[in-house]
């Protein structure tokens, strides 16, 4: 119960970092409304923004039109680089491009100085960390005054040694603490008690709690139930009757707290390489990046690529090729990374914007990439339920475990002529570039010279006449 709970966490946020790293180069940002994001007309979205624009009612992850017209800007007709407009007195700053971009460089920064502090923390994204400071509390009070004291320590370092804004949320647990950090914001520390953490809960939307989506809401709401007091008070029966045994454990951790520790990034718990910049930032029509911090910061705990179409789409395809293409970017940087992965996620965002997601465990870990787009073709016929078109697709693969490098001993022939052939096919990419030879399903209009190799391996090449002499 949350009273009886010894565990406390911190979730420290970065306020605007994407912004602040940009004002850090640019200091004639400071005080203007700034939004960065992808171009209006190649239907990019809003990846960051400063509290100045919020206030005209653009937010991150909304349409880049979107944000334009709330400004009464028309899409089409782009802004400059460096062409500012006046609305209500404030400066508004578009950053379609020219980025400074070492969003890396400065989290790692950051980290440096949380690991100087704090015994047991890891990094959720590029610029969210958790910190499990359980059994801290008689050092701290001793050192600082307290936790919150602590805690206003560490902003402070931070903001003295790196030159960027953090909000602390505090609680008796992850869920609770990421919460917390919201009412945090902006630069400040938050903490709810254990005794405190249901009263605290109860008056949020149910779309506040992480892990609650948009669909996921929508289906409560349709129930009658729309805060979080009215979640806690239904039959958890009935939940996980209605939203299987996920909802039930989300809801049994709000009831009653939770005793999870933070897992160091060294034991695995690392963080995703499926970040949060790399799905907001490259959201307009390109593939998104993935953020990771290197081999001292531990292995990645998954990877995963996704990408926005230009246009939202029914064609097979065009769904098909794109599949291929992810499968082929997540697979390739699982090999460099020498890792396998024994579950695979396929991501599908339709274009009213309702975004499912779908997964399976393999029967064993692959780095192949005609096992995991079979996989994932496979989840996404079985996650498309609705005959709308598709805006997004995505693929995931996590359950990381070292590379295969020393099973092949044991592999059935076919397989291992497939690796040796992949990995072939990886070396060729690597010296001439990424098109130099096309695969498959990825071959799209290019005039061809097929070459097929070993027919049980299941794989074939496609090479485009003018690279063929590579």
């Amino acid at each position: 119960m949350y009273g009886q709970a010894e565990r406390i966490i911190m979730l420290a946020d970065m306020d605007c970092f994407f912004v602040e790293v940009e004002r850090l180069h640019r200091p004639e940002l400071r005080g203007q409304a700034v939004i960065i994001g992808g171009q209006p007309h190649r239907r990019g979205v809003v990846s960051a923004c400063s509290y100045e624009a919020r206030r005209f009612g653009v937010h991150s992850a909304m349409p880049m039109g979107e944000a334009y017209r709330r400004l009464g800007l028309d899409p089409s007709h782009p802004l400059a680089e460096g062409q500012t407009i006046e609305r209500r007195g404030v400066t508004v700053n578009f950053l379609h491009s020219g980025l400074h971009g070492n969003y890396g460089l400065y989290s790692r920064r950051v980290q440096d100085v949380v690991s100087s502090l704090v015994p047991v923390f890891r990094p959720k994204s590029v610029d969210e960390f958790e910190m499990d400071i359980t059994g801290c509390e008689t050092i701290f009070r001793r050192d600082y005054g307290g936790i919150v004291e602590f805690a206003e320590e560490l902003r402070r370092r931070v903001r003295s040694e790196v030159g960027l804004p953090m909000s602390i949320g505090i609680g008796p647990g992850r869920l609770v603490a990421k919460m917390a950090s919201r009412h945090a914001k902006p630069d400040g520390v938050f903490r709810v008690l254990p005794q405190e953490a249901v009263s605290f809960l109860a008056p949020h939307d149910v779309q506040d709690v992480p892990g609650i989506g948009p669909a996921t809401a929508g289906t409560l709401r349709d129930m009658g139930i729309n805060r979080v007091g009215q979640l806690l008070q239904q039959d958890q029966a009935l939940l996980r009757q209605t939203f299987g045994i996920g909802m039930w454990s989300l809801v049994n951790t709000l009831k009653h707290g939770e005793d999870r520790a933070v897992p160091p990034p060294n034991t695995g718990g690392g963080m995703s390489e499926h970040g949060s910049m790399g799905l907001l930032m490259r959201e307009d029509g390109h593939e998104s990046p993935a953020i990771g911090f290197g081999p001292a910061r531990g292995k990645p705990k998954s990877i995963g690529h996704s990408v926005t179409l230009e246009r939202d789409t029914l064609d097979t395809a065009l769904i098909r090729r794109t599949l291929w293409r992810l499968t082929e970017d997540a697979c390739r940087r699982l090999r460099e990374k020498d890792l396998a992965a024994g579950h695979v996620t396929v991501t599908i965002r339709y274009s009213d914007f309702q975004t499912i997601s779908h997964g399976v465990m393999l029967n064993e870990p692959t780095d192949l990439d005609r096992v995991v787009y079979e996989t994932a073709l496979r989840l996404f016929d079985e996650a498309r339920t609705r005959r709308l078109r598709i805006r997004l697709l995505g693929v995931r693969l996590e359950k990381l475990k070292p590379g295969l490098s020393q099973l092949s001993l044991f592999e059935p022939k076919s397989v291992t002529r497939e690796r040796q052939l992949t990995h072939t096919l990886d070396a060729l990419r690597e010296k001439h570039g990424r098109d130099v030879v096309l695969l498959g399903p990825g071959v799209n209009q290019i005039g061809s010279e097929r070459i097929s190799t070993d027919s049980q391996a299941g794989v074939s090449v496609s090479m485009s006449p003018q690279r063929s002499a590579v």
